[in-house]
């Protein structure tokens, strides 16, 4: 076993890490495959595809109950990806029909439309930002028609995603700064008005939408109903990892893409690429890096002793560039085999898989077939800014010109 102070320094804060995540997780895979650190709370970190898959699909070992986050949250407070069967599986089911591929593909016409319409209102400038102009707007506006909430504030709900993405990683989880604190408050005054509106429309028989928040607020499981606070949960996760990851990801996919002007070009001439592209973009540049699970049960695993009840972190992103896992990890190809390439981690693996994976590839193949018909010149305008939240990838300013 490699001592601590032995290990190749790693912690999402590092700027090391920000800047050079592929390289640090490679060092990571070589040398220590279970990471142990206090930086900046105990915890594990794996790394090699094997070793994320295989303890993914073992929900009975390495629990979501606490959480997805370095801290440890209360059991029972959070939804989906905080929870363990059976209480995760009827939560799951609650939901998954709005989340079926019949349901997501009718709302490919009205995602069109609005990324039209969101390049009508830039085109004529001729650059522009393309995370805050193009890719946050798509995601954001569609979980406000899921949720039935005005587009208008949208700006507020971006406020609001950024801090609670980057609490994942503190050790004081929510209450880790003011920052994070303000937006967890404004986030549950908003949304707690706004499900209490909706469910007075619903008992009094007024006019109300048939979207995702009516059916949380109805739907039975052998005569119960969720909870407000479950109904606040699964609000408060669909605005997190249903709009910033996608964000992240159509993101990830142009930098790559004015990058690698070659594979830009292959896919001007064959749009059939476009399904590839999207997933070799969310296997080089997994939007979340990884997330944490709680083992149940002492684990050895590389002759290292992972005790009961610590945080152990899944590295998506690591998994993603093993080369036991993939043939040249490294080079971005959108040419790799389509089946191949849908066996990344980035969605999750086993029951915890992505409800909205289907929601967000559709985002991202019609947000990337209109900037090929439209904006077929877009290249990079100066240099990107990373986000801040360390456990995401990819950019909080993307300058882009496409005059």
């Amino acid at each position: 076993m490699i001592e601590e102070n032995q290990n190749p320094s790693f912690s999402f804060a590092d700027l090391e890490f920000q800047t050079s995540p592929a390289e640090k997780m490679a060092e990571m895979r070589d040398k220590c495959p279970v990471h142990h650190t206090s930086n900046p709370s105990a915890h594990y970190t794996l790394t090699r595809e094997s070793d994320v898959v295989k303890a993914l699909r073992d929900e009975t070992t390495w629990s979501s109950q606490y959480g997805p986050g370095l801290a440890f949250s209360k059991p029972g407070t959070g939804v989906l990806v905080s929870s363990d069967p059976p209480v995760h599986t009827k939560e799951r089911l609650a939901i998954s029909r709005i989340f079926r591929p019949s349901i997501i593909n009718q709302m490919q016409k009205d995602i069109q439309t609005l990324v039209h319409e969101i390049i009508d209102s830039i085109e004529k400038k001729g650059n522009g930002d393309l995370i805050d102009d193009f890719a946050a707007p798509i995601p954001l506006t569609v979980m406000c028609w899921m949720l039935g909430t005005p587009t208008e504030d949208i700006s507020s709900f971006r406020s609001w995603v950024l801090p609670m993405a980057e609490a994942v990683a503190y050790a004081g989880g929510r209450e880790a700064s003011d920052e994070v604190k303000d937006a967890y408050k404004n986030f549950y005054t908003y949304f707690g008005s706004h499900i209490e509106q909706r469910n007075y429309a619903i008992n009094t028989g007024l006019g109300h939408p048939d979207d995702l928040l009516t059916r949380l607020l109805t739907v039975e499981n052998n005569g119960e109903k969720l909870t407000v606070e479950n109904v606040l949960g699964f609000c408060q996760f669909l605005l997190v990892a249903g709009s910033e990851t996608t964000t992240l990801m159509i993101g990830n996919l142009l930098h790559r893409l004015m990058e690698n002007p070659d594979q830009l070009k292959m896919l001007q001439d064959n749009r059939s690429l476009i399904p590839n592209a999207i997933e070799e973009s969310l296997r080089y540049d997994a939007p979340v890096h990884g997330l944490f699970r709680t083992n149940t049960s002492s684990v050895i695993l590389h002759d290292v002793e992972i005790p009961a009840d610590s945080k152990v972190c899944m590295m998506f992103g690591s998994a993603n560039r093993d080369p036991l896992a993939w043939d040249r990890p490294h080079d971005f190809d959108i040419t790799r085999d389509l089946a191949d390439l849908r066996n990344h981690t980035s969605f999750g693996v086993g029951a915890h898989y992505c409800l909205g994976a289907p929601l967000s590839r559709l985002e991202g193949s019609v947000a990337l077939s209109a900037v090929l018909d439209r904006l077929p010149r877009i290249r990079g305008n100066g240099p990107p800014t990373l986000t801040k939240a360390g456990v995401l990838k990819g950019f909080s300013k993307l300058p882009v010109r496409w005059d």
